[in-house]
């Protein structure tokens, strides 16, 4: 079962586009998405993503993120060695 997510692509991509050229503000933009209280922060995010990545960073994954068992294995042993770090 795929994926669902609450923006699409096309929503992402113009959010972004808009803020950069300067057409809207993230508050703006937050408040026509019905994003609620930190959306403007969400905004900037899809915004600075689109500049550094291009619009390929808006795209939806198609899946969660699989790790094997020997990468689980590996990260818990060093946490048990190392403990938490920053």
């Amino acid at each position: 079962m795929g994926r669902k997510a609450k923006y699409t692509f096309e929503q992402k991509l113009q959010a972004a586009q808009d803020y950069l050229s300067g057409k809207k503000s993230a508050s703006d933009i937050a408040f026509e998405l019905g994003m609620g209280k930190y959306g403007d922060n969400r905004i900037r995010q899809w915004a600075s993503l689109y500049k550094a990545n291009g619009q390929e960073a808006l795209k939806p994954k198609e899946r969660n993120s699989s790790y094997s068992k020997e990468f689980k294995e590996q990260v818990v042993q060093d946490y048990v060695q190392n403990g938490l770090s920053p």
